[in-house]
């Protein structure tokens, strides 16, 4: 196997996510449309490398065209140099500079696929980049990561039904290095990005081990053990927003999330818990509508 080449954009030598991705295959793909379709089995072939851990460390395989999986391994992986169809939330398309763009399989599999399971990814990642790199990264609710009043990144989560078995998968895109030329000028005044000496894998191994360690606790007690440290990362508490959702659009005041991930707003005195919608801050606190 050919360990030498293609690996200096994601730092593959020094990559370990602990052992529950062992077992599992890391795709190091050139360029894809999406890597959670892909992971999903879903779209075309991509070109990279099929990197397998040998007890020592990743070997990766000779670049080729790589079908996506029809059944992924346990703790499988997906990291993309660049992403040409990036899913937001709601559908919407990801537009960002060269960064951390990830997906990885999520195992066991929960019982329901809750919101507060999105929202807590969220946390766990906002606050493994936040400790990892000293920036004050928030959390959006659900799940986008903010730093400096603009967005830093965000994430989705994605569940299919393959007969009997499920299958859900984490995707992340979080912005690194520098802009591109030709960037529009909207772009750069809403999204922020990492300092580029950050090295991607040990973002990505960061993220994973974290997760990993966390989300059993999760599972098993829910919000309580993870309160204060939502409500440290929480970019909207107390703040005035702007909630668009199937009702229309309300103003109100956001007040932290129930024990479901929920978000809590409040309109004249009166609380309700809101499982989706898109908000922006309004107040004069948060600087430009985002």
């Amino acid at each position: 196997m050919n360990t030498a080449q293609g690996r200096d954009w994601f730092g593959l030598s020094s990559f370990d996510p602990g052992e529950s991705r062992y077992g599992g295959f890391l795709y190091l793909l050139d360029e894809v449309g999406s890597t959670s379709d892909f992971l999903l089995g879903r779209g075309q072939s991509a070109l990279g490398r099929l990197c397998r851990w040998d007890g020592w460390g990743w070997q990766a395989g000779d670049r080729q065209l790589l079908p996506p999986p029809s059944q992924p391994r346990d703790g499988s992986m997906v990291v993309a140099r660049r992403q040409t169809a990036g899913r937001g939330r709601q559908g919407r398309s990801w537009f960002g500079p060269s960064g951390l763009i990830l997906s990885w399989t999520i195992s066991p599999v929960p019982p329901s696929h809750a919101s507060r399971l999105a929202v807590w990814t969220g946390l766990i990642v906002a606050s493994s980049v936040r400790d990892l790199t000293g920036e004050d990264v928030r959390l959006k609710w659900p799940n986008d990561l903010w730093l400096d009043g603009r967005k830093l990144g965000g994430m989705i989560l994605d569940l299919v039904q393959r007969g009997p078995e499920r299958l859900l998968v984490a995707g992340l895109g979080l912005n690194v290095g520098p802009w591109s030329f030709g960037t529009p000028v909207d772009i750069l005044a809403r999204a922020s990005s990492l300092d580029p000496g950050v090295q991607l894998s040990t973002l990505a191994a960061a993220i994973l081990r974290r997760h990993h360690q966390e989300q059993a606790v999760f599972m098993a007690e829910g919000w309580p053990v993870f309160r204060d440290l939502f409500d440290e990362l929480d970019i909207l508490r107390d703040r005035m927003i702007e909630l668009s959702d199937v009702r229309g659009i309300r103003r109100g005041r956001a007040s932290g999330i129930d024990d479901e991930g929920a978000l809590i707003l409040e309109i004249d005195g009166a609380r309700e818990s809101i499982l989706a919608g898109d908000v922006h801050i309004t107040d004069s606190g948060g600087g430009n509508r985002s």
